[in-house]
């Protein structure tokens, strides 16, 4: 699912740019459904962005319409301020996660042509004082980052935006023809675990230190422990330190829990984890 993300100062022209967007997409690109996303669909109230907990709730369900039409081919035109980097980068994550591909388009108005043509809306015009506001907040998005990165800046005084123009052919291409970013490792989902393997997990592995270390004291260093059917211990020649094999346990949960093993191989895998680690594999 392309996402394209449209963001300006308040009374910038965003939505007139989102329209033509979507009508220049749906021209060039019969065959994929194309989304717009905005305040208004969302009925989202101006007075929201006073309140900074009513716009982080604002925000939220703005990122919940875009996750609604998540879908392979499908193209979101994401149409508002979209005035904060840490949001724009949380909507890029989303896109890289989804491995899609990702644009962002900067309707470029001096905020002195917005004022005027805010003075000059006749329906519900942005309040004086939150205008200031918001333009002061503004956090003009860099091409060099790569949250707004492809970049396109549309001058206000440019012409209506149509599929022959080459700014568009340019989104376009990158929307539709550029290879998505792979994910970042730490944005893929980890397979769900069940209950009943992170326990069998810990119980196996401790049964297996108990065992061990009842054998040392027993009969002393350097033996070789048989813990499994397909799993033996050899001991180093020095005692092993309780806390030394616990702190050992303990790497080898955290390694198996976001990768699960059959619960019947867990002792001989521990086996083979202890051996290496004490340096007798």
């Amino acid at each position: 699912m392309p996402i394209i993300l449209i963001t300006g100062y308040p009374c910038s022209g965003k939505s007139t740019r989102a329209n033509e967007i979507v009508a220049a997409f749906k021209a060039k690109a019969p065959d994929r459904k194309v989304h717009l996303v905005s305040d208004e669909m969302l009925e989202i109230d101006k007075s929201v962005y006073r309140d900074a907990k009513q716009e982080k709730i604002a925000r939220a369900n703005v990122m919940s319409a875009i996750k609604r039409f998540f879908s392979r081919e499908d193209i979101v035109v994401v149409d508002g301020l979209n005035y904060i980097k840490g949001f724009r980068y949380q909507i890029f994550c989303e896109a890289k996660a989804e491995q899609t591909t990702f644009a962002v388009v900067h309707v470029g108005t001096p905020a002195n042509v917005c004022r005027a043509w805010n003075e000059a809306v006749q329906k519900n015009p942005w309040d004086e004082d939150l205008f200031d506001a918001l333009v002061f907040r503004y956090e003009e998005p860099n091409g060099m980052n790569r949250w707004d990165s492809p970049l396109y800046t549309v001058p206000y005084s440019d012409p209506i935006i149509t599929p022959n123009e080459d700014i568009f052919q340019s989104l376009f291409d990158s929307i539709i023809h550029a290879k998505a970013k792979p994910p970042n490792f730490a944005t893929i989902l980890k397979p769900a675990v069940s209950i009943d393997y992170i326990y069998e997990l810990d119980k196996q592995t401790q049964d297996v230190v108990k065992h061990i270390l009842g054998r040392q004291q027993d009969g002393g260093p350097g033996q070789t422990v048989v813990v499994a059917d397909d799993g033996t211990v050899r001991l180093p020649i020095e005692i092993v330190a309780t806390a030394q094999v616990q702190r050992l346990r303990r790497n080898f949960v955290a390694l198996n829990k976001v990768r699960q093993i059959d619960c019947g191989r867990i002792k001989g895998a521990f086996a083979e984890f202890l051996n290496r680690n004490f340096g007798t594999a």
